[in-house]
């Protein structure tokens, strides 16, 4: 594996998890979601700014890393610092479809969730995705000015990297 920093970006329900663990378990190299560094899911609040700038900078010193996160611009940091930032590109009724099987997989306690599957996380989950799909210019030019290499993935691209590391 040429690549020890991978950073995995694309809105919910685009594939970045499921990318991450199946990489992550392939490499055997640890796998941060950034959702998990914003929010304390224990107590269910977010963190301060300086405790997600302490967890998060801690994560970019390690030497080996995947990151998945929605492309915030917090994080800028992790595109330098990466040896492949991988851009998940799917089209938005694809992303919406997989954000209802998610739910009602979460319903039917089928996935785990890091947040109680309601009829308003769902709405939210939409309300996400809609702003991710909304921003994808702006993300894809933070990308490229701040990272040493990038690949956009669609749905083809997105299963064959998959089917790579299983």
């Amino acid at each position: 594996m040429k690549y020890k920093r991978i950073y995995i970006i694309g809105p919910v329900g685009s594939g970045k998890t499921t990318l991450a663990k199946t990489i992550a378990k392939k490499t055997k190299i640890k796998h941060y979601e950034l959702d998990k560094v914003v929010w304390d899911d224990e107590n269910h609040i977010k963190r301060s700014n300086e405790e997600i700038d302490k967890i998060f900078n801690k994560i970019i010193r390690e030497k080996n890393w995947i990151i998945e996160d929605v492309g915030r611009n917090k994080f800028k940091k992790g595109l330098k610092e990466s040896d492949m930032v991988y851009f998940i590109n799917l089209n938005s009724i694809v992303i919406y479809k997989r954000i209802i099987i998610r739910w009602l997989k979460q319903i039917l306690k089928k996935e785990t969730y890091n947040y109680k599957p309601t009829i308003r996380s769902l709405f939210d989950m939409f309300k996400w995705a809609n702003k991710d799909i909304k921003n994808k210019n702006n993300k894809l030019k933070i990308i490229q000015t701040n990272c040493k290499s990038y690949k956009i993935l669609n749905r083809k691209d997105l299963n064959k990297l998959i089917n790579k590391y299983k």
